[in-house]
């Protein structure tokens, strides 16, 4: 009746549930309510930020598309566009970090004149294909900074693609953007781009990184657990989503403060309830409670959580089962862990012995999984264990087959699980090579499944062993059979043969059985009559007079099938011997040197021929040995080097009294000479060319082909030179280039006057037969002012022709008289160049500064006159300061060459003019006098006189400098290359 009454008591919770659901579904109608109010307010509020985003945009694409139709960026050249850029980029700093122009092949041009390739960006087949790109934010290549780009295309005036023009908006100005548009209650904005990537965001927002974000709204959780209303909307005309998101618990608790109330009213009532009924219910409940509270404990582990005995009523008998159960268990429980403990000894035991067997050992189903392995069977193999298991028969046996293992485990069953004969396999290891193992198989069963266990052993050593034996054997046999002479074994006591190689068919036509049928017969049929005593005497003595055994070596003639002679060389040794030690049977091998003999006869004539055509070629041979002492030297070469053989035949060549000389003129040191170099590298050598000096004026140039000799054991042995005389060869290819130097100076000389008549003297012409016209004309109208005008000019004009001609032939006769030279003073011809510029001089007022005392050089007078002249000149004519400065100096060289400096204080000549400068008709200076030819003339004297000019200025009107060399006395040309000198050499002689 008591538990009636408390179930009765219990029956109020239900009620109280129901009281609670049903405040729950108010609270959930009205929640409903507020959450579409909010949904509709922040879509309005996310549709006001959309927009001032796509304004934000417009504002640069405008300045993009702006620029992109502007005369100068659609129809400019890079240069004036990048200019462009950068007047336009001033203006819109510091929003917009950069301006920059880009090519169709990539080249970005940077208004700070700096170049890089976008070619490999993502974005760069959209700027080929013509589109307007928003990229994301990345690493800047023209500062580094992190960027946003958008590019707009450029197209030319008839419509096709040109390139594109560019800005860069920095993160920091996106971010701050961002920053404006901050929602309040902790709420944020943010940016990403078509494959979700934050553009611009604060650092809240840091958890949305490549996070896949869906059009609508969804709840998501940042890094610290605080979950977000996320809403995603789409830029117009932009790959761009905004953002934006609020966090959940704000939203919440606009709606739990409304519902508050409700709550409150109702939870009074359920606690009151909730307090009664637990009041009736705890005493009712308190025993199951703590029979639970066993049963818990018994569950976690405890062994001892027993029931109290004190339980009664109607749990009694609940209490008492729980108790004798667990009993039970405990009992089980200790039962099993000896037995556990038992097996795992057990397997320890079995997996010591499994892992330490020398053999692979393998276990496996019978459908050929692979189910564990030892360690010898993963180090074989090359796996590691947790790799074969798992792995198929058919991975490790090259030729395993289903069929093949049902054939082995019907075998098995028959013989009751007993091992199996030896088979032998070949595994494959990890790396794929392969190697041969001998296996046994075992049938067992385990828990009433069948297993193969098969124990493998490398079988790679001995079958190598039996490879090599064999392979002994028929090596052996094919040595003795593939050797090209005879072998053969002759017994001393019956004279006769027992055995003999096949070879002695190929070499004498005779079968081996007839060999052994001659017995003592052999010696009288196959040997050569005159070779018989020196064999039998041969066959008596097998030991020296110290008892060592003997190797014999003799060469004999043996007759063929055909009658012929065969030569045949022998080396026999003794091959057995009886109890006393003497030789019982002898083994020889016979080579047949009958292609040697003959060979060797045919070499004693050809070396008899070979002498003669050396002595009568036309060729000069000399051959030398590996010390350099000639061996051998031809008529033609005592002529060559015009000296007798006897002289020279055994002398080391290195120690001759001859001067040798390379083709620059440098003596020839004995370690740079043909025969040095040849024993230096052994390898032959080809028109090799120096000069033989014989005496003052006797040389003779020779082109030497040299090949390396050497001994039968492949060591240097010497050199053979075959040598021609090409002087004359030599003298003519001078004078060749000589000539076809001369002939490319004067067409090139040609060329420059046909300008000059073309243009230089055409020029005074046109303006004469111009102003002609226009004199008549003033003669008519009688205007004598403008008549002395006009003669005046066509005065100047035909002054211009005539000093034009004047120059052209002057510049003509330099180099024409070689006898014109001589020793003569600086110092005079620096004053006579003055005294012929004296007029100018005093006009400018010059300041000329001359230090040349005690110099002479060797030089046509006239000629140098006239090139200080000209250069003096030009350092006053030039010169626009009030006072020209100019100043000679000269040094002597140890070189017998003489140094002239001639600097003026003129405006200096630009470094890109300077190796023009002294080319015909180039005048710097188009309002100076003159033709443009006075540098020339200059050039040419000193081109004649064997000299150099060069000229120094940093051409910023600090003056030049002319350094000119020339020689102290006549030049003693080099016999080699001197054409003059060619009557002196001995091929002329």
């Amino acid at each position: 009746m008591n538990l009636l009454r408390k179930y009765f008591l219990l029956g109020a919770i239900p009620a109280l549930i129901a009281v609670g659901l049903a405040t729950i579904l108010d609270y959930q109608i009205t929640q409903t309510l507020l959450q579409e109010q909010i949904d509709q307010t922040l879509n309005a509020k996310l549709e006001a930020k959309r927009q001032e985003v796509r304004l934000f945009m417009d504002e640069h694409l405008s300045l993009l598309k702006a620029l992109s139709i502007s005369p100068q960026i659609a129809d400019g050249k890079i240069p004036q566009i990048v200019d462009y850029l950068k007047i336009q980029e001033s203006v819109v700093r510091p929003s917009v970090e950069g301006l920059f122009y880009v090519e169709l092949d990539g080249t970005v041009h940077a208004t700070d004149g700096s170049m890089f390739d976008v070619s490999d960006r993502l974005y760069f087949p959209d700027l080929l294909g013509g589109k307007q790109v928003i990229t994301r934010i990345l690493k800047s290549r023209s500062s580094g900074n992190d960027v946003v780009l958008l590019i707009n295309p450029v197209h030319a005036l008839d419509g096709t693609l040109k390139g594109a023009v560019s800005l860069t908006i920095p993160e920091s100005n996106m971010v701050s953007f961002v920053h404006s548009m901050e929602v309040d209650r902790g709420g944020f904005y943010a940016l990403v781009d078509h494959e979700n990537r934050l553009i611009a965001a604060t650092e809240k927002a840091d958890f949305l990184r490549n996070r896949p974000m869906h059009p609508g709204k969804e709840l998501v959780t940042d890094s610290h657990g605080v979950q977000y209303l996320v809403s995603l909307s789409e830029i117009p005309e932009t790959s761009w989503h905004l953002i934006a998101a609020i966090p959940e618990a704000e939203v919440k608790s606009i709606y739990n403060r409304m519902a508050w109330s409700k709550v409150t009213a109702v939870c009074c009532g359920i606690t009151v309830a909730v307090i009664l009924a637990l009041f009736f219910s705890e005493r009712a409940l308190r025993p199951l409670q703590q029979m639970i509270q066993a049963i818990r404990r018994y569950a976690r582990g405890d062994r001892t959580a027993r029931v109290s005995e004190k339980t009664r009523g109607e749990y009694a008998i609940l209490a008492d089962s729980f108790n004798n159960l667990a009993d039970e268990l405990d009992a089980a429980q200790r039962q099993q862990e000896e037995h556990l403990r038992t097996i795992e000894a057990s397997e320890d035991r079995f997996r010591r012995l499994f892992d330490g067997a020398a053999d692979a050992i393998f276990l496996r189903n019978l459908e050929g999984t692979i189910l564990d392995a030892n360690q010898e069977a993963c180090r074989s193999l090359g796996y590691e264990r947790h790799e074969l298991i798992g792995r198929t028969v058919a991975d490790i046996d090259t030729k395993w087959t289903r069929q093949d293992a049902n054939r082995l485990w019907n075998q098995l069953a028959r013989e009751g699980g007993r091992y199996h004969p030896l088979v032998e396999r070949m595994h494959r290891r990890k790396d794929g090579s392969t190697f041969p193992v001998e296996i046994r198989l075992t049938l067992i069963e385990r828990e009433g499944e069948a297993y193969v266990m098969s124990a493998a052993r490398d079988a790679t050593l001995r079958k190598a062993a039996e490879n090599q034996l064999q392979e002994a054997k028929e090596f052996a046999e094919k040595m003795i059979n593939a050797t090209p002479g005879l072998i053969y074994i002759f017994d001393l006591t019956t004279q006769s043969i027992v055995f003999i190689n096949d070879n002695v068919q190929k070499q004498l036509g005779y079968s081996r059985e007839y060999i052994e049928e001659l017995g003592a017969n052999f010696y009288g049929q196959v040997i050569h009559p005159e070779d018989l005593p020196r064999l039998k005497i041969a066959q008596d003595v097998w030991k020296e007079e110290d008892g060592e055994p003997l190797v014999r070596r003799d060469n004999f003639r043996l007759a063929d099938t055909d009658g012929n002679w065969v030569w045949f060389e022998f080396h026999r040794v003794v091959f057995q011997k009886d109890k006393d030690g003497n030789a019982t049977q002898i083994m020889g091998i016979a080579t047949n040197i009958s292609d040697r003999v003959r060979a060797e006869q045919q070499l004693v004539w050809e070396k008899a021929l070979l002498d003669q055509v050396m002595e009568t070629s036309v060729a000069a041979i000399m051959v030398l040995d590996a010390e350099a002492n000639v061996r051998f030297m031809n008529t033609a070469l005592e002529k060559t080097l015009r000296i007798g053989r006897d002289e020279v035949l055994g002398k080391n060549v290195l120690k001759l009294d001859w001067e040798v000389y390379d083709m620059a003129g440098r003596p020839l040191a004995p370690e740079h000479r043909p025969f040095a170099t040849i024993k230096r590298t052994l390898q032959p050598i080809y028109d090799a060319r120096y000069r033989v000096q014989f005496g003052e004026d006797a040389y003779t140039i020779i082109s030497n082909n040299g090949a390396p000799l050497f001994d039968e054991n492949g060591e240097f042995d010497g050199v053979v030179f075959a040598l021609t005389d090409i002087t004359e060869r030599i003298e003519s290819e001078k004078l060749r280039d000589s000539l076809i130097r001369d002939l490319e100076a004067t067409n090139t000389e040609l060329k420059q006057f046909t300008y000059t008549v073309s243009h230089d003297l055409k020029s005074p012409l046109i303006t004469i037969k111009g102003f002609l016209g226009i004199l008549g004309e003033d003669i008519q109208s009688g205007d004598k002012a403008a008549i002395d005008e006009d003669l005046s000019i066509i005065g100047s004009a035909a002054d211009g022709m005539k000093q034009l001609l004047d120059d052209l032939l002057e510049l003509s006769r330099i180099g024409r008289n070689l006898k014109s030279r001589t020793e003569i003073s600086l110092d005079d011809v620096v004053r006579e160049a003055i005294t012929l510029l004296a007029g100018e001089i005093e006009t400018r007022e010059a300041d000329i500064q001359s230090h040349v005392e005690g110099v002479t050089i060797y030089a046509d007078p006239v000629q140098i006159r006239q090139l200080l002249q000209n250069l003096i000149d030009n350092g006053i004519k030039h010169n626009r300061k009030p006072n020209p400065q100019v100043t000679i100096t000269a040094r002597k060289d140890e070189d017998e060459f003489v140094t002239v400096e001639i600097t003026d204080n003129g405006p200096g000549v630009a470094l890109e003019y300077q190796e023009r400068i002294f080319q015909l008709f180039d005048k710097l200076d188009p309002e100076s006098d003159g033709t443009g030819i006075g540098l020339a003339i200059v050039k040419r004297i000193v081109d004649f006189h064997g000299g150099t000019i060069a000229l120094h200025s940093d051409g910023q009107g600090n003056g030049c400098t002319f350094t000119i060399r020339l020689p102290t006395s006549e030049p003693e040309p080099s016999p080699l290359f001197d054409l003059q000198d060619s009557q002196k050499s001995t091929s002329s002689s």
